[in-house]
């Protein structure tokens, strides 16, 4: 893609996927719309291991936040965005465009991410978002606000990006479970890292993770 690529034409070409057949989303779900108040608090940032950096041009995954978003919500992908960042150390960069201004030039893939209304389910789940991927291309991140309430909107956003980097569901738990839980996915942990540095043959330790408890 050129730098002409914008928000319409990465919609366009996922369309042109989804009716081909070519897509099939991921979701992120959660089994109840009960909600506990404290669900969506975060007392303080977790903290990522420090490793050297890549002495190489990170691969560019160009990104565009729909203005769909509040400015708080906004923030929130913001912080998953940065903290994804920290914990690729350079080797892969999210970059976060301007709308107006189109996807950045030789990016590896172009993604929107977007908000949507309504209830959407997943079997017996309620989705609360949805990454659908047009091959060679990118995608569009779906976010489901309505359906987040006090969830941690950045948590969700920071799961989604795993998809985006091509990571599937773990059936270990973790950030990239494919069932929402407040405290398991609030970082990107060891083992979506080393998920990761399979997926794109690199060393997992010159990548970060985040170290709590």
């Amino acid at each position: 893609m050129g730098c002409k690529t914008t928000v319409a034409s990465v919609m366009a070409l996922l369309v042109l996927a989804l009716t081909s057949g070519c897509a099939n989303p991921e979701y992120l779900s959660t089994r109840s719309s009960a909600l506990k108040p404290a669900e969506s608090l975060r007392d303080t940032g977790p903290n990522y291991t420090s490793h050297p950096g890549a002495a190489i041009r990170p691969e560019i995954f160009s990104l565009i936040v729909a203005d769909t978003f509040s400015v708080h919500e906004r923030a929130k992908i913001l912080r998953a965005v940065n903290e994804w960042n920290v914990a690729l150390n350079g080797f892969i960069r999210f970059e976060i465009m301007a709308e107006n201004n189109g996807a950045l030039p030789g990016a590896r893939e172009h993604w929107v991410i977007t908000s949507k209304q309504g209830l959407h389910t997943a079997g017996s789940s309620i989705a609360l978002a949805a990454t659908y991927f047009a091959p060679g291309v990118g995608g569009v991140m779906a976010i489901y606000v309505d359906r987040i309430g006090r969830r941690d909107l950045g948590g969700v956003a920071m799961h989604e990006l795993g998809h985006v980097l091509g990571l599937g569901h773990s059936g270990k738990g973790g950030l990239m479970a494919a069932q929402y839980h407040p405290t398991s996915q609030r970082c990107v942990d060891r083992a979506t890292i080393e998920a990761v540095a399979a997926k794109y043959a690199l060393q997992s330790m010159r990548l970060n993770w985040c170290e709590e408890g």
